[in-house]
């Protein structure tokens, strides 16, 4: 097996990669800026090694190459820039490096549910940035064989992490509301498309990756759940599982906007902006990898972490 450096180890994603990746027989190294535990406990963190590194300090790079990894996965890469200067480093040392993307690298749908390779118009700084990084991972392995694999999540879901909820924002007083039978309020027609996935379906997305080599070589693939949901869907089936059915209420995102306050507006805008629809057939194709959540069960999953 081989040494498995993950950056940001410690988040939604990588507290279930890390000890899974110790499971599969890889001696795993950490790197974090020693402000975080584990999202998820698991007693293999008791074989994992922490070293702590901040990205913003002069050679970060090159000190990470001299962890001597053979697999480095990055789960905190934000911008182009940063990810050039980690391959640039780490060029000709690894075996296979990952990084996280988004499904924002995709725009508006024309299509849905979109491939990887279609919808690319993105807007917004963050949608912006993925899109080239998926592109700049696609680059160095058809220009200089550079092994690197793009791993894009959707609306990731963590016992322990507010979900976004029916109102397209990270709030629970939906799902209170929902589970007291009183009105809920969505915007527009509440037909915009939500696409969650489970952390740990993320983490095997990123694990199958790994095991599959070079085939994933200078690819991205969507970690989404294997369907996306509507706002009003998700309003619904929410409210079923409390016994209730739905009271759903309907109005222009400027007055659900004045009704919900600019904060989770803001979050909801944007999330109904992209309205993510992903597939996730090529995963499944090239990594053999189907998600083990649909979105509702990672839902419930995570609502009973509150006791909800």
């Amino acid at each position: 097996m081989a040494r498995a450096v993950i950056i940001g180890g410690t988040g939604k994603v990588g507290s279930y990669l890390v000890p899974s990746l110790v499971r599969a027989g890889h001696t795993v190294t950490v790197v974090t800026r020693g402000t975080t535990q584990p999202a998820v406990a698991a007693d293999e963190w008791g074989d994992v090694r922490a070293v702590t590194l901040d990205r913003a300090d002069p050679g970060f790079e090159v000190a990470v190459r001299d962890l001597g990894p053979e697999i480095v996965v990055d789960m905190i890469c934000f911008t182009d820039a940063d990810l050039r200067r980690l391959i640039g480093a780490l060029d000709g040392h690894v075996g296979h490096f990952l990084v996280t993307g988004s499904v924002w690298m995709h725009g508006p749908a024309g299509v849905v549910p979109y491939a990887e390779d279609e919808c690319r118009r993105p807007f917004g700084e963050y949608g912006i940035q993925k899109d080239l990084m998926d592109r700049t991972i696609a680059a160095a392995w058809h220009d200089r064989g550079f092994p690197g694999t793009a791993v894009h999540p959707g609306h990731i879901v963590c016992p322990g992490d507010i979900p976004v909820g029916p109102q397209g924002c990270k709030s629970l007083d939906s799902f209170r509301t929902l589970r007291a039978g009183e009105p809920l309020w969505l915007p527009n027609g509440g037909m915009e498309c939500l696409h969650h996935v489970h952390a740990a379906d993320v983490a095997g997305v990123f694990q199958a990756a790994i095991s599959a080599g070079e085939p994933a070589f200078g690819e991205g693939f969507h970690a989404v759940a294997p369907r996306a949901v509507t706002l009003r869907g998700y309003a619904e089936e929410v409210a079923g599982w409390y016994g209730r059915t739905a009271d759903l209420r309907f109005e222009p995102f400027d007055a659900f906007k004045a009704r919900i306050g600019p904060k989770l507006a803001a979050q909801t805008l944007d999330h109904i902006a992209h309205s993510p629809n992903a597939s996730m057939a090529k995963a499944e194709a090239v990594l053999g990898f189907v998600p083990r959540h649909t979105t509702y069960q990672a839902i419930r999953e995570c609502l009973a972490s509150f006791g909800l």
